[in-house]
């Protein structure tokens, strides 16, 4: 991967986003290794992973609008691949759209002082849907300003409405997020897995999820070897040899 830096300490992955050039935006490449990284989070003996950005001043700028993702849900933990282990979003700059999106799928969030949070669909005149599930994650009232009114909502706020777990100094959000994680990487994991799969059956499901659910059944049969070999049966007049794959 040259987008996405994967490193493995004490049980704890480190996923950095480092596209610098765009200020991490989403594009297919981008979210394509993102998808990869939490398909190796979920299958490694991590416990926890922490999502970060190369960059102090950009977390992501959103969707990249010259190189739209065609799925950019593929990059969301807990949509794009299911994870029943802990996410913890380190924040810092600008976290834009669908980088938001990436830190309200998220289980917790440590932000930087400089973090600034806006989502401006509204503004632009599109959206993906992905910022529907925000009215499970803050207050309803607050979520309904922050997307319809597309105005930043600083992090100070952000942490009141419990929606950041904690502040942080400049620079110091990556190293106070891994803290974090290695004190719930030292927990039991089947009880932390259990309980974060609990928590989140009891939380109300947005569309984005439903959608999602059926999206990574699909997709599994769409990318199949079963596929590729039913339509060559079909073609060739032969009963297809399937092998579950």
């Amino acid at each position: 991967m040259t987008l996405v830096r994967y490193e493995s300490a004490g049980h704890v992955a480190t996923i950095t986003m480092d596209r610098a050039s765009a200020h991490n935006a989403l594009n297919n490449a981008l979210c394509d290794e993102l998808r990869a990284a939490w398909l190796r989070f979920r299958d490694s003996d991590d416990r926890v992973a922490v999502l970060a950005s190369a960059e102090e001043a950009y977390f992501s700028v959103g969707a990249d609008v010259r190189d739209l993702p065609a799925n950019m849900w593929h990059a969301v933990p807990g949509l794009g691949v299911e994870l029943d282990k802990p996410v913890i979003a380190a924040t810092s700059g600008w976290v834009v759209g669908g980088g938001f999106v990436l830190v309200q799928m998220a289980d917790m969030c440590v932000a930087s002082e400089t973090t600034r949070f806006l989502y401006p669909e509204a503004k632009i005149g599109t959206t993906g849907g992905g910022i529907s599930s925000v009215v499970t994650r803050m207050p309803h009232k607050v979520a309904m300003e922050f997307v319809l009114v597309g105005e930043e909502l600083p992090v100070e706020r952000a942490y009141q409405i419990g929606f950041v777990n904690a502040i942080t100094p400049k620079g110091r959000h990556i190293m106070e997020a891994q803290v974090m994680a290695a004190k719930i990487a030292g927990n039991a994991p089947l009880v932390v897995q259990a309980l974060k799969k609990l928590a989140r059956d009891a939380m109300p499901r947005g569309p984005l999820d439903t959608v999602a659910d059926a999206r990574r059944v699909l997709d599994a049969i769409r990318d199949s070897d079963d596929l590729k070999e039913g339509v060559a049966a079909f073609r060739e007049k032969r009963k297809p040899e399937f092998k579950g794959t």
